[in-house]
């Protein structure tokens, strides 16, 4: 499970790495790859035993990051809908 987890974060952190430069015309692709990370992140986080202050202080900072990056990808994902149709 721990290896698949990890596993999970890098390949995401890879695809947002690519698509950050192949995708340069839409950026909720981005944006939904790094909330995705960030919610990789959050859940490695709580797996850790004990939760440390820094344990829980990168919960709390993921958690946040994971809330605006899905904002803002939907945010363009509908701006770049509107402006197709």
């Amino acid at each position: 499970m721990d290896f698949l987890l990890i596993a999970a974060i890098i390949a995401a952190a890879v695809f947002v790495g690519i698509a950050s430069k192949k995708y340069y015309d839409k950026p909720y692709i981005v944006n939904f790859g790094i909330a995705v990370m960030m919610l990789l992140l959050v859940v490695q986080s709580m797996l850790m035993q004990p939760i440390t202050t820094l344990g829980y202080l990168a919960i709390g900072i993921c958690s946040i990051a994971f809330v605006f990056q899905a904002i803002i990808g939907y945010r363009n994902w509908k701006s770049q809908t509107a402006t197709k149709a």
